[in-house]
């Protein structure tokens, strides 16, 4: 009888091994399971996250969509300009603008997520494809957020056996709607040879841009007012309208197209006897404008444009502009740039002379990001 109990015992205790043995074999053979993390709903906190297609999650801001990239500013890495196809998920408790194709807008917090974009409107929530997000703005309940400014002032001196003094700003001031960009800019260099007057122009240019679909964009309205004495020209004014096209939109390259038509008449400073004091032309303007990053703390941009007389060709005026900004602080940059302007058909002065063609401007300086 013991040596029955002995061996049921035996068997008991083999079959336990046993069933732990295959537990344990059972449990080598599945896979690990990924531990996962989300970030809170967007109600949940005043905080803004983003998924990228890598399954990294930051926390930080969205700032602005346009163009196929997103600028976030995030909380440890600073401003960055994603590529819109690089985000797989938002959660924003804020109310920003949304702007999608076919001019439709939603203003709300919002989640996007499987390339559904769902933004709640009071008690309702509108739901959009993601991939027809022409852009994301700030500013729904803030005007201010609508705008940007950029602007550098330069100073070159020199003294000795000769004396030197030259000045040079530029301005940049834009306001972002959903589907409108109106810019401002400036331009303008004065400078002085033994106390003498060498270089006094300046030009201004008032543009406002309407986006039709993500990369093709009208300007209805476009003027430019310039004057520079040294040239012979007391005022040219420009009067214009187009079409533009980006071409490239990415993280670190953008570029586009623009072919404006409209009216100009420049006033000059003295002419020949028997010469007039002022002329208009019909015109047709190419432009184009590259703008190169190559890390978030250098911003390249090269523009030219050419300012065509219809029908005398003869009257063309070029201008290129390159300018390079090197990131200081998060507001201040040092900045480089050159400028060159052409005019195929100077007009002659009251005693004959005639301004040169060609200038050629290079400056340095501090600006300002806002």
């Amino acid at each position: 009888m013991g040596s029955v109990r002995a061996c049921r015992h035996r068997t008991t205790t083999g079959s336990c091994v046993l069933l732990v043995l295959a537990l344990c074999a059972l449990a080598a053979s599945l896979p690990a399971q990924e531990t996962t993390w989300s970030p809170p709903l967007p109600d949940a906190e005043e905080h803004e996250w983003i998924k990228l297609t890598s399954g990294e999650w930051l926390r930080g801001e969205i700032k602005s969509m346009r163009d196929e990239a997103l600028e976030f500013d995030s909380e440890e890495l600073d401003l960055l300009k994603l590529d819109w196809d690089d985000i797989a998920e938002i959660r924003s408790p804020r109310s920003l603008q949304y702007v999608f194709e076919d001019r439709r807008t939603a203003t709300g917090p919002a989640t996007m997520r499987d390339g559904i974009v769902k933004v709640r409107v009071g008690g309702e929530v509108l739901e959009f494809q993601a991939a027809q997000a022409v852009s994301i703005v700030e500013g729904a309940s803030k005007e201010w957020d609508h705008w940007s400014l950029k602007a550098s002032v330069g100073v070159v001196s020199r003294s000795g056996n000769t004396n030197q003094l030259d000045y040079n700003a530029l301005v940049l001031l834009r306001r972002e709607g959903g589907t409108t960009r109106f810019d401002t800019n400036y331009a303008g260099n004065l400078g002085t040879v033994q106390d003498e007057e060498s270089v006094n122009n300046h030009v201004v240019n008032l543009r406002l841009d309407a986006f039709v679909t993500r990369r093709l964009f009208v300007t209805p309205a476009w003027i430019e007012l310039y004057t520079d004495k040294f040239k012979n020209v007391d005022l040219r004014t420009t009067l214009a309208a187009g079409v533009g096209y980006d071409v490239v939109r990415g993280k670190k390259l953008d570029w586009y197209l623009q072919l404006s038509a409209g009216y100009q008449q420049t006033q000059y400073v003295s002419v020949e006897e028997g010469e007039a004091g002022d002329e208009q032309t019909w015109v047709v303007i190419p432009n184009t404008l590259l703008e190169w990053d190559p890390n978030d703390d250098i911003e390249t941009s090269l523009k030219y444009n050419a300012t065509i007389g219809i029908p005398d060709v003869k009257n063309t005026v070029h201008r290129l502009v390159a300018l390079l900004e090197v990131e200081l602080t998060g507001a201040l940059d040092l900045t480089f740039s050159a400028t060159w302007d052409r005019n195929e058909n100077p007009k002659a002065r009251a005693d004959g002379s005639v301004p040169e063609r060609d200038d050629l401007q290079l400056s340095f300086g501090l600006g300002v990001d806002l």
